[in-house]
């Protein structure tokens, strides 16, 4: 155990009938974390605790060494030996430390502050008849800077916290993943991206699309453009950087200046009706309209029960096509219907007999 006792004079040494003048030194004395400031004429670190009065035990620690030259204003520090157990994961363990806090005695054991959870602060004095605490590994981490892998144990909140812990000081603009500011996990993997040049930032446009948006109103293939496109404009961020060991180049961010606008075209899809060919005089002025009630009922809808006729004037599908019809005629308007039976009318040459044998008599009527 170190003992002290302060001594304050200054003596002046005379020899040979003459007078010579020592060196008077001020130091400052450090024994477990109580300073006292002598003045010593000695040259050395022992002259130093001498003048302080200090008797060191086998087991106390000094620094500098004994034999250090000392100068004014040096710091000469005393640490006493103290026990400091630390029950580790459920294990205890017994120390000897030259160390008046927890965390000087935990770093000459060897055992990160940092990388611990403790049941004391890490500034809790050492006292002179020891001190116990208990501690629990923090998570493990790993940091890959580019190839170079570092683990390390920290009980830090975020990943900054993981790279201080690893020593890993990230360039202003190294890409971290993930970022500095998100949570630390156990296990996590923090992955740092060194930029090896200042970045550079380009303007690029963004190209416009166009949508077509179908209009039934308008006749089919018709187009209109409703919207013109508007390209826009963003800012990327690249840099040169070391992945793998390699030289790449890396965009590292980029920011909308302007959107984009959609252009927008309508197009047209309803389908125009192909006109009926014409009916002669002779054919436009019969009754077709008692024709179509002895047919269909006057139904342009209707189909034979037995299949096969359609329509107002129960064509079958050949003859409606004959004369320019095309998918059912009972899906055609009434007024198709009518102008392709008077096309037929006049296809046959007036011959209604050979349509219309059962009805046709009523077109005269």
């Amino acid at each position: 155990m170190v003992a002290a006792v302060v001594t304050g004079a200054v003596t002046l040494t005379l020899a040979g009938g003459g007078t010579a003048l020592a060196t008077d030194r001020s130091v400052t004395v450090d024994v477990d974390g109580v300073e006292t400031t002598v003045h010593t004429f000695g040259g050395t670190v022992a002259d130093a605790l001498a003048e302080a009065g200090v008797q060191l035990d086998e087991s106390d620690a000094v620094a500098p060494s004994l034999e250090t030259p000392v100068g004014a204003g040096d710091h000469v520090m005393v640490r006493s030996s103290r026990r400091l157990t630390v029950e580790l994961d459920g294990h205890r363990a017994d120390h000897q430390v030259n160390a008046t806090t927890l965390d000087e005695g935990l770093d000459q054991i060897g055992l990160d502050p940092e990388g611990v959870e403790l049941s004391r602060a890490h500034t809790t004095a050492i006292p002179a008849d020891g001190l116990t605490v208990t501690a629990e590994r923090a998570p493990r981490v790993v940091v890959m800077y580019d190839t170079i892998r570092s683990e390390t144990r920290t009980t830090g909140d975020t990943v900054a916290d993981v790279l201080d812990a690893a020593g890993v000081e990230p360039g202003e603009h190294d890409v971290v993943n993930p970022e500095p500011d998100e949570p630390a996990e156990p296990d996590m993997v923090v992955r740092v991206l060194p930029v090896l040049d200042e970045p550079e930032v380009e303007e690029v446009v963004i190209e416009a699309e166009t949508v077509e948006q179908e209009d039934p109103d308008r006749p089919e293939g018709e187009r209109e453009v409703v919207t013109e496109p508007e390209d826009g404009l963003k800012e990327v961020t690249t840099a040169t950087v070391l992945r793998e060991g390699e030289e790449v180049e890396y965009e590292l961010s980029e920011e909308i200046v302007t959107e984009p606008v959609e252009g927008l075209v309508e197009v047209g899809t309803k389908v125009e009706e192909d006109p009926a060919p014409g009916a002669s005089g002779a054919a436009a002025g019969l009754d077709w309209s008692g024709l179509a009630q002895c047919e269909s009922g006057g139904d342009p809808t209707a189909v034979n029960s037995a299949g096969g006729y359609y329509g107002l004037y129960q064509f079958s599908v050949t003859t409606w096509e004959s004369v320019g019809g095309s998918g059912l005629p009972s899906e055609a308007s009434p007024g198709e219907q009518t102008s392709r039976a008077q096309a037929l009318y006049d296809t046959v040459d007036g011959n209604w007999q050979s349509q219309w044998p059962q009805c046709g008599t009523h077109l005269f009527d």
